[in-house]
């Protein structure tokens, strides 16, 4: 598992990379599911020369067509909202171009995957693509302070029908184990909530949240809209 995720890490960071390209590297119990989607032609795909680049392993499928894409994503979709209720952990880090992972902390982190008591059977750490027209707009446009960011990660460990503390500690080992490896504090994107952190606004809104403390103070300044990780308004 390491070599493929090191080459898809390797692909995704060209600074090159075709914009119509996107793709996700999702780890769980079973192995690897590379998954991608190419807005053009198969010629058009083709000529980016990224089909010779994406990991190769002992099995693959490919989905060629628009409908047959919209379909598949529609039985992602009613997986995802199942009336089914299970409670779950999850942890969440964003990256930078240099904070790429080398192909001696991605082996660190599949062995430490591989060597752990996961808890579960159901578990998941998906690397997603970010970047491309997103980091055209500057850092400080915008609230969403991620625009300098390469790839996101994800992991959700799920019980049934509680979460056990080796499921949490798992997901949360999986963290230690990649911060070992990079420079300084990571941050993560509020959408991926976590109640563990410390310093939920800074690490979900960085360089931005002096400046989301002022129009909070300005427009909400009695905190109406709330939630326990929320940006505060300033002088509060």
């Amino acid at each position: 598992m390491a070599p493929l995720l090191h080459a898809w890490q390797s692909l995704i960071a060209d600074p090159d990379l075709d914009r119509r390209f996107a793709s996700e590297f999702v780890l769980h119990e079973l192995g690897v599911v590379i998954t991608a989607t190419f807005y053009g032609t198969e010629a058009e795909f083709r000529a980016t020369g990224i089909p010779d680049r994406i990991p190769a392993s002992a099995s693959s499928a490919v989905i060629s067509d628009w409908l047959g894409a919209v379909a598949h994503q529609a039985e992602d979709g009613a997986l995802w909202l199942s009336d089914t209720r299970a409670p779950f952990t999850a942890k969440a880090l964003a990256f930078r171009p240099q904070d790429a992972l080398s192909a001696g902390a991605i082996v660190d982190l599949m062995n430490y995957i591989d060597g752990a008591n996961r808890g579960t059977l159901l578990w998941f750490l998906i690397f997603d693509l970010s970047g491309g027209a997103v980091n055209d707009v500057p850092l400080g446009e915008t609230a969403y302070p991620h625009r300098d960011k390469l790839m996101f990660a994800q992991a959700y460990g799920i019980g049934v029908p509680s979460v056990s503390q080796a499921t949490q500690d798992f997901i949360k080992g999986i963290f230690d184990t990649i911060e070992k490896h990079v420079q300084g504090p990571l941050s993560t994107y509020a959408g991926y909530v976590d109640p563990t952190l410390v310093d939920a606004q800074q690490q979900y809104w960085g360089p931005n949240l002096a400046r989301l403390q002022q129009v909070k103070a300005l427009w909400d300044p009695s905190d109406v809209f709330h939630n326990p990780q929320s940006v505060r308004p300033a002088g509060s």
